[in-house]
């Protein structure tokens, strides 16, 4: 690897999307987003306040952040998860109309429009968007507040998206993980599951960056907090959520692995007993050809009982762990890193 690599170099390494398509994306995203923010200004503008929304740090943060990334990733989980499930096609014990059931039922989960609507609605709930449009209500609908209660009922829409996104993809995995596997366990199993891995760190890098700026979007409006305050917050349990969500369907895989593995030790040593047996009987008949035989076979069950044993039981390594970690503290760094330029 290139000792200097841009993010999307090495996005496009692992995952093979068309980079001309890739930026025409970012391109009509942002563009969606800078018209989004353009129709803001002109709300404002037409009842005196432009220079309040110009100077609106937290405008800036969730349109051209928070939103910006959605948008992206939800076009790269789409993108990609699609072509993780036909890699795998290989790896899972399916004819092909039982392939295409399985695939067609990942695809309604994660293009599902409604559990994206509950979430949205749950989560505006949760954030007072209906007490603003209450209090809009009872001071009189000034088109700057009509402008915010529909900028606020958007991004809930798109943060419920994010978090069914996130869902999916769990679900994916976890469902992936329950099929039954054609997978030959040796010492490089974890190599069949890379894909899968790297697919769920990146997913996990949006996620955590997400998070990220809502903490800077939030701390922008409040004041000076400790230290304590700033670790130990509500973000935290999303934080926990995102690295629990991603290593529970990898233990499930584990499990599946280890099934198998035990499987296979319990089918090779009750076949070494029958051959032990046979054997016996071939030495008291003084049967020669079938002696040898079954030694043969004797001796091939035991290096590959020996394989088996060393065997490879989970789909992910330290490496990946460590990583995990790493883009999981990203929200609280963040946090004390804004926090520090904010006092």
């Amino acid at each position: 690897m290139p000792k200097k690599m841009l993010w999307t170099e090495l996005l496009f390494r692992f995952f093979p999307i068309d980079k001309k398509k890739f930026s025409q994306q970012l391109l009509s995203r942002f563009l969606f987003l800078g018209i989004l923010w353009f129709s803001g200004l002109v709300s404002y503008s037409l009842n005196g306040l432009t220079t309040t929304y110009l100077l609106a740090l937290n405008i800036y943060i969730r349109i051209f952040g928070m939103l910006f990334l959605i948008l992206i990733g939800s076009y790269y989980v789409q993108h990609t998860l699609r072509k993780i499930i036909q890699n795998f096609r290989p790896m899972l014990k399916m004819d092909t109309s039982q392939y295409q059931e399985f695939s067609s039922r990942l695809e309604r989960y994660t293009y599902s429009f409604l559990p994206c609507f509950v979430i949205a609605t749950i989560f505006g709930f949760l954030s007072g968007v209906h007490l603003q449009f209450q209090a809009a209500l009872a001071e009189g609908l000034e088109l700057y507040v009509i402008w915010n209660i529909f900028f606020d009922a958007f991004a809930s829409l798109l943060i419920g998206t994010v978090i069914w996104m996130f869902v999916s993809i769990w679900l994916t995995i976890f469902l992936i993980s329950r099929q039954q596997l054609r997978v030959k366990l040796s010492q490089q199993t974890i190599s069949r599951f890379r894909e899968l891995s790297m697919f769920s760190l990146w997913f996990g890098f949006f996620y955590f960056i997400g998070i990220s700026i809502g903490n800077v979007s939030f701390l922008t409006n409040v004041q000076t907090l400790t230290l304590y305050e700033i670790v130990i917050s509500q973000y935290l349990i999303f934080v926990i959520i995102g690295i629990v969500g991603i290593l529970f369907p990898f233990f499930n895989i584990h499990n599946t692995l280890l099934k198998m593995k035990n499987d296979e030790l319990t089918r090779i040593s009750k076949e070494s007993e029958n051959l032990l047996h046979t054997l016996d009987e071939a030495l008291e008949k003084q049967a020669s050809d079938q002696t040898l035989s079954v030694m043969a076979r004797l001796f091939s069950l035991q290096l590959k009982e020996k394989q088996v044993k060393v065997a490879q039981e989970w789909p992910i390594d330290v490496s990946f762990l460590s990583k995990l970690i790493v883009i999981g503290l990203i929200p609280i760094l963040s946090r004390i890193m804004a926090m520090l330029l904010i006092s």
